[in-house]
């Protein structure tokens, strides 16, 4: 599948803090215009959903996605998952679930080695497709992760009526761990929430070193940001993990 228009993605890797280990990568969308150079994504998302290009956009994510993670596999790379964030009105198709399907058996994958990254605006779904398709996903055995956990009014909400098995630590929590106790208890509380549901939380939006060591002191085990990586181009994955010393989790 040909990439619409200049997109590329780029791969951010997400590391288990107690292990050094990878943990799985998260793939994000970049534009590169030839005449404009790169434009940031909180400028051509917005214009892909005026647009009505997000479901070819959506389609090209994941298919190039699950291409490149069976890729790195068969050069001896054993990465245990990547993750795709999915606007929602993709989560609306009630295709979705099939296209998944066929994009995994293209692709020589399983269920489990796909994680679809979602937002509580499925919630103000009316309709209730988007509810039914993630339910139908969560069935095949993808697994679904709750972004931005924390910033909406409805999040417990969302936490019981869909079928998640990871929360995202959002990172306007983690910005502020270093300077503001509140933010500290609230990113305490957010992990004993996924502890007690058995979900996986991932902080995401890590800076420095100091929050870093917050986080793990609270006890996450899982973590991404700047401190570990920008989002790199798949063929510098293999030299950034040789660089650190690091293998995937599971290897």
């Amino acid at each position: 599948m040909q990439a619409p228009g200049g997109l590329e993605l780029h791969y951010q890797p997400q590391v288990d803090l107690a292990t050094g280990r990878l943990h799985g990568v998260e793939a994000l969308a970049r534009w590169r215009h030839q005449g404009l150079g790169a434009i940031p994504p909180t400028r051509f998302i917005p214009l892909a959903e005026e647009c009505g290009l997000m479901g070819a956009m959506g389609r090209w994510t994941l298919d190039q996605a699950c291409r490149q993670l069976a890729q790195w596999r068969r050069d001896g790379l054993a990465l245990p998952a990547v993750s795709v964030n999915l606007s929602t009105s993709n989560f609306h198709n009630l295709e979705l679930p099939v296209m998944v399907e066929q994009t995994l058996a293209c692709r020589g994958l399983q269920p489990s080695d796909l994680v679809l990254e979602l937002t509580e605006s499925i919630l103000l779904d009316n309709r209730g497709s988007a509810l039914q398709t993630v339910e139908r996903l969560h069935a095949m055995g993808v697994r679904l992760s709750m972004d931005d956990f924390g910033t909406g009014y409805s999040s417990l909400s969302y936490l019981r009526r869909l079928p998640v098995t990871e929360l995202k630590l959002d990172q306007s929590f983690v910005a502020d761990l270093e300077h503001a106790p509140t933010a500290r208890a609230l990113s305490a509380a957010i992990l004993g929430i996924g502890n007690s549901l058995g979900l996986t939380v991932v902080a995401e939006g890590v800076e420095t070193d100091a929050q870093k060591d917050i986080l793990q002191a609270q006890g996450y085990r899982v973590a991404q940001g700047f401190r570990f990586a920008r989002p790199m181009p798949p063929g510098e994955l293999p030299d950034w993990m040789a660089q650190q010393g690091m293998t995937a989790a599971g290897a």
